[in-house]
């Protein structure tokens, strides 16, 4: 009896749809032969500079991330793990990217024009986009590589 309901059970969960509006990241960001083995996604609003020009951030991490995203721009990856932090313009150009890898010798660095978001999306409260760069980069000493998918739901903090 109890075989046949765990079955059960088993084979509705199994036909359950994934949840479609989920924030995801799928994809590479390897450092020095290392994945960062990001898993999580944040994404919100932003004002990329005094004047208010509106942009988005979004925030890709090893770690769940809670609280102010910002304070990634400058975190460690020796105490944060793992991450890509991006500003984005409305046209989906770069405006910041921050790389943390905790096998990267400097730990973290900005790079604008070795990284590209494309396609890059929003529709109502939703972001997706592929962040990748065109070949093996260097900074540093560190080679790296990024091919990254994300989707995520903007916070609306």
């Amino acid at each position: 009896m109890i075989g046949i309901a765990t079955c059960i059970l088993a084979a509705l969960l199994a036909a359950t749809p994934a949840n479609p509006t989920a924030n995801k990241v799928q994809g590479k960001f390897v450092m020095n032969g290392t994945d960062a083995k990001l898993s999580h996604v944040r994404a919100m609003r932003t004002k990329l500079d005094e004047k208010g020009k509106p942009g988005y951030a979004v925030l890709l991490s090893a770690q769940p991330a809670e609280g102010e995203m910002s304070s990634w721009r400058t975190a460690e990856p020796s105490k944060r793990g793992n991450f890509i932090y991006l500003l984005l313009e409305p046209k989906g150009e770069v405006w910041v990217a921050e790389l943390g890898h905790t096998s990267a010798k400097s730990g973290h660095f900005g790079v604008v024009t070795e990284l590209r978001v494309a396609p890059y999306a929003v529709r109502g409260d939703r972001i997706s986009g592929t962040v990748q760069t065109a070949r093996e980069e260097e900074f540093g000493g560190d080679h790296y590589t990024v091919d990254l998918k994300f989707e995520a739901t903007l916070d609306q903090r």
